[in-house]
């Protein structure tokens, strides 16, 4: 059957890269929301841990429970507002400034501020306001972030971000003393903003798509030495010899210039793979080509190996679909067994 291939020796070579430019690896949050990007949350976290990685970052709940021994403190991202409950190590992200009023009387929280994404966040007019809330209501308030709307851009957004960020953090200063609340941490940067940064000066950084392996920004920032993490295979279910003009799986879209071996894989998109058409050329890792359109349950490939590496580095893909490497690491069925080797 087909299955996912984590190298650990790719994990620790990206965990060593980012650790060393955020300055240690305590400053180190690593983002596991949706099932580790695809990587396997319950197979992916523990060896996240194993480096050293004391904070982590879920989507929900239900994620941070399932890792929580792991973990120093674990912030739960998109969890609905009517959702926080009190805990030791899970800390809620606001999102808005409403939610701050649903938040249970001691919960943990981390305020989210929005410096220009426009997307969620406390907005700078409501911070007053929401420290007033926070302390009436003696929510533990864990930290103060943001998030960058185009660090993987060249454009001077990323600046325009950072001086709003800073001046959130100036107010807050100032408010936090009315309101004898107590010193937060603060965190904005995501992959690309740890990575394109100067001197990295905060108190985390959120590591998310670059410890899995991937920089989807310009090499203008620099080039990365970082190491796709995960790699899928398949395993041959049958093969067959092709002739001259014999036309391949639905709609006969692939049509054999010459005679050939073909054989069937156990992967196809109900594993998550997006579905090729057909259209133009999409190759394995080792260059094998994927012939005719990609079936529910399998796919053709010009190959007779018994079990063949469907991708690795999913750049290509990612480039053939017109996408970003998230999108296909993401959709990766939960079913498909995954290992570390």
């Amino acid at each position: 059957m087909s299955k996912i291939k984590l190298h650990s020796q790719h994990l620790r070579s990206n965990l060593d890269i980012l650790a060393k430019k955020a300055g240690g690896k305590e400053k180190i949050v690593a983002v596991l929301k949706d099932n580790a990007y695809g990587h396997g949350l319950e197979v992916f976290a523990p060896k996240v841990a194993s480096f050293g990685i004391t904070h982590a970052i879920t989507r929900d709940a239900k994620e941070a429970l399932s890792i929580e021994n792991l973990f120093q403190d674990i912030i739960v991202l998109s969890e609905h507002k009517e959702m926080f409950f009190k805990h030791p190590k899970i800390i809620f992200a606001v999102n808005e400034f409403e939610a701050l009023k649903d938040a249970p009387s001691g919960a943990r929280i981390a305020l989210k501020t929005d410096t220009g994404m426009h997307r969620n966040g406390i907005k700078l007019d409501e911070l007053e306001d929401a420290c007033a809330i926070i302390s009436q209501k003696n929510l533990s308030l864990h930290s103060i972030f943001t998030h960058f709307r185009s660090a993987d851009e060249i454009s001077g957004e990323f600046f325009w971000q950072r001086n709003n960020f800073d001046e959130v953090k100036k107010r807050y200063a100032n408010i936090s003393k009315r309101y004898s609340l107590p010193k937060v941490y603060y965190h904005s940067c995501n992959s690309a903003a740890l990575l394109r940064c100067g001197k990295f000066d905060e108190d985390f950084a959120r590591v998310g798509i670059a410890m899995y392996g991937y920089c989807d920004m310009s090499e203008a920032f620099g080039r990365f030495d970082l190491k796709p993490v995960l790699e899928l295979f398949a395993k041959r279910v049958s093969t067959r010899e092709l002739k001259h003009g014999d036309c391949v799986g639905y709609g006969g879209v692939y049509e054999a210039s010459k005679d050939m071996l073909s054989s069937l894989y156990d992967v196809g998109y109900s594993d998550g793979i997006l579905r090729y058409n057909g259209r133009g050329d999409l190759k394995t890792t080792n260059g094998s080509l994927i012939l005719g359109r990609i079936s529910m349950d399998s796919m053709s490939i010009e190959s007779a190996e018994e079990e063949i590496s469907v991708f690795h580095d999913v750049s290509a893909w990612a480039k053939y679909f017109n996408t970003i490497s998230y999108d296909i690491l993401v959709k990766l069925n939960a079913k498909i067994p995954r290992e570390f080797v």
